[in-house]
């Protein structure tokens, strides 16, 4: 549990040194919902963001009922790929910039699915309480989606390695999944950052 929370502090602390002033759009996509839409980066050794993947961009719509996400990228390997929910409920109360170092309320399996490299997209839909789709790997002090409308969310797309017969449903599922001692062929790939309503510290780099 330790190094699934480092991982996902790391991650968190390359966006913020990297992302200090989110690009983001905003806007009313039907009553009572919006809609961001913010580019995807990469994570080069898993953990330090590089440059924005050309072309690729992901967009969250919100709503009191929960949070529906679309990503599309692009991915060099073939094989498993999971994306992660890590949510911080109330941004306006991180007391670091896009709440680096604060605690986050959950971070949960979103989606997972095989590809053949090249263009690919992923969908997932979360509401509070859940339905969770996989593993919980971290709860925090608010551990659920509880404020659907104003959330930071951030996502981790993560490469599982190739499909392995008698593995597939771990893969798709769980943090581990096709990990041989948590390490390599397993490795974050890929982020994006949904500010939500950040403010206050949550917006100084």
């Amino acid at each position: 549990m330790r190094r699934q929370r480092l991982l996902v502090s790391v991650a968190l602390f390359t966006v913020a040194m990297s992302i200090t002033s989110p690009v983001s759009t905003r806007s009313v996509v039907a009553a009572g919902a919006s809609q961001e839409t913010q580019p995807v980066y990469t994570t080069p050794d898993g953990f330090l963001l590089g440059d924005a993947v050309p072309g690729a961009y992901a967009k969250l719509v919100r709503n009191k009922n929960g949070i529906t996400t679309n990503v599309h990228t692009s991915l060099t390997g073939d094989g498993v790929y999971t994306i992660w929910w890590v949510i911080f409920n109330h941004p306006e109360a991180c007391t670091t910039f896009l709440c680096t170092f604060d605690e986050p309320d959950l971070v949960v399996n979103a989606t997972g699915k095989i590809v053949s490299g090249g263009p690919a997209n992923f969908g997932a839909w979360v509401g509070p309480g859940g339905p969770y789709s996989g593993e919980i790997i971290y709860e925090g002090p608010d551990a659920s989606l509880t404020n659907p409308e104003g959330a930071l969310i951030t996502l981790v797309l993560r490469y599982h390695g190739p499909a392995i017969p008698g593995q597939i449903p771990e893969q798709l599922t769980t943090f581990l999944g096709g990990c041989p001692n948590g390490g390599a062929p397993c490795v974050d790939e890929q982020l994006v950052v949904f500010p939500g309503d950040c403010s206050g510290a949550c917006l100084v780099p």
